[in-house]
């Protein structure tokens, strides 16, 4: 790979940049909506927050799991994989009827973070030279960052305008058109394949 950063190595980087602020966006937004959510549902603000709860446990649960699971994936059709389920998610969420159908959709988002936030460091680190990936990784932090300064508010934004439901559709079709972006761009990378319960005492 060459040693200076060139278009070919910006493109999938900043598609990342922007899964990760989608995801990010995605988790947060749930806090900036609780009050809709409940009063639609006809619940309490604190029944409601179980969203978040049982969001951050899955992930908490699931993500060694998971990330056992997928491990030996091309990591390029992991990561379109795992957008699009997570597409596919952020729709059922818009289109819920009852409390339940958005938790569940919510544990589905879960999911697919879990997995996303496995690979796209490794993926990141990847796509460029060796000595730009302090780079990659700073990319992929400012697009954590940028969710918190500005997608929760955004979203907060859209569904006090037109509803909760919209913020939902919004979120699933900026990541639908992330993932046909790096359909385009994302280079394959070969999955290691190394991690596996074997290597855990060696974490601590």
């Amino acid at each position: 790979m060459e040693n200076k950063m060139t278009l070919r190595n910006w493109l999938p980087l900043l598609g990342l940049t922007g899964a990760a602020f989608i995801f990010n966006t995605s988790e947060f937004i749930p806090i900036g909506l609780l009050s809709d959510i409940a009063e639609d549902f006809s619940t309490t603000e604190a029944h409601a927050g179980m969203l978040i709860s049982v969001y951050a446990w899955i992930v908490m649960v699931l993500s060694l799991p998971l990330m056992l699971l997928v491990s030996k994936i091309e990591l390029r059709k992991l990561m379109l994989c795992t957008i699009l389920m997570f597409v596919v998610c952020q729709l059922l969420s818009s289109f819920s009827t009852s409390y339940h159908m958005l938790m569940a959709s919510r544990i589905g988002v879960a999911c697919t973070h879990a997995i996303f936030w496995s690979i796209v460091s490794p993926l990141a680190v990847s796509i460029v030279p060796e000595h730009s990936r302090p780079l990659a990784l700073s990319m992929i932090v400012t697009g954590t960052s940028v969710a918190m300064i500005f997608g929760l508010p955004l979203g907060r934004l859209i569904g006090l305008s037109i509803g909760w439901r919209s913020t939902f559709l919004g979120v699933g079709m900026f990541a639908f058109i992330t993932a046909i972006y790096l359909m385009f761009c994302l280079p394959k990378v070969p999955s290691k394949g190394s991690f596996s319960l074997h290597n855990l005492p060696s974490l601590f």
